[in-house]
């Protein structure tokens, strides 16, 4: 079973174990045998386990795949030849994860024939249970729980919040090319899903963005040319916030705010993992974050009925335009719609809309 377990993160690279391993007898059973004589049958081979795995230029695959692995685990467990279990410590000094690198990976872990699990569900071991998986992510500190079913296509649930991590550090770990964008990154994830593929993610999180300066971002340009601002203004959007759900292979961004002293953004959109967007913003003068929600509310909706800016091309790639007096528009369609269906249709509208 513990072999299984191993095979299914597709270990590669330089191991080596270090520790103790016993292999004991487990009690005979008896069975019933020829003529009816009761014949004794060794039980299966136990074993107890306290090793330390150390890996060097390694790469497994816990639902992310890892590579560049360098660090340890140790696991200490037992079987009684039918069902096995084991816990350990994590201890990984070095990982990369889609060009991201990961440093200073602690916590614990907990495997048995079900599955695996990381962090606070990994269970009490020493008071170990109630400590997060912490990561060391571009200055910043990731924490996470999360668990994972055995089997090819096992199911997986993740927990993460990120705090104070540097943004200038993840755009150049993500792009591999030189940029200036500047501010630290918070956020938060809860995600579930498979090994089948991204059309079985399902989940919901949050990302922040303060101090920041990020105008060299190509949306953030064009939304600055679209906006008539001629010269980029380094404070245009110090701060924001994007709230958005997975639903497999999409990430619907339901609530999303560039706030700046002058100028602030809202609207929402969606994403997927190939960078296209297809965003709706609309304008509210001044900070966007010191507004009481309802007043947002008002001034958005004033401000979105005068113009809306629409995003859409490839986070790379962005093509904006505006929709001046959208409300207007969405009048005079109305209208013509009654015109083309008759007095009948136009009834039935207003006897839905009442």
């Amino acid at each position: 079973g513990l072999q299984r377990a191993v095979a299914g993160v597709r270990l590669r690279g330089m191991m080596s174990v270090d520790g103790a391993l016993e292999i004991y007898s487990t009690a005979p059973t008896m069975v019933a045998g020829l003529g009816g004589r009761s014949e004794s049958v060794p039980g299966p081979a136990a074993a107890a386990w306290d090793m330390q795995l150390d890996m060097e230029q390694a790469a497994l695959d816990v639902g992310l795949p890892l590579e560049h692995v360098h660090g340890g685990i140790r696991l200490r467990g037992q079987s009684d030849g039918r069902s096995w279990r084991t816990r350990g410590d994590v201890a990984i000094d070095s990982a990369m994860w889609r060009g991201v690198q990961l440093t200073a990976i602690r916590g614990p872990l907990a495997m048995d024939g079900t599955g695996a699990s990381f962090g606070a569900p990994a269970g009490a071991d020493g008071g170990a249970g109630s400590r997060r998986l912490s990561v060391t992510v571009a200055g910043g500190t990731l924490l996470v729980d999360g668990s994972m079913a055995a089997g090819e296509t096992g199911g997986f649930a993740v927990t993460a919040t990120l705090a104070d991590a540097d943004l200038a550090r993840l755009a150049g770990d993500v792009s591999g090319g030189p940029h200036r964008y500047q501010g630290r990154v918070h956020g938060g994830i809860d995600v579930r899903g498979s090994r089948a593929g991204s059309h079985s993610l399902t989940g919901q999180g949050q990302v922040r963005l303060s101090d920041a300066d990020i105008y060299e971002l190509p949306v953030i340009v064009a939304l600055l040319k679209i906006l008539r601002v001629k010269v980029p203004d380094r404070n245009a959007f110090t701060s924001s916030v994007v709230d958005f759900r997975i639903e497999g292979p999409h990430a619907y961004l339901d609530n999303i705010e560039l706030s700046g002293d002058a100028i602030s953004l809202v609207g929402n959109g969606e994403a997927d993992f190939d960078s296209n967007i297809n965003l709706t913003l609309r304008p509210i003068m001044g900070e966007a974050q010191t507004q009481l929600p309802a007043m947002k509310r008002l001034l958005g909706g004033a401000s979105g009925q005068f113009m809306l800016v629409h995003v859409d091309g490839t986070v790379a790639d962005p093509l904006t335009s505006t929709e001046a007096f959208p409300t207007l528009a969405a009048a005079v369609q109305r209208l013509q719609t009654r015109r083309v269906d008759g007095p009948l249709a136009a009834r039935r509208e207003d006897s839905l809309q009442r």
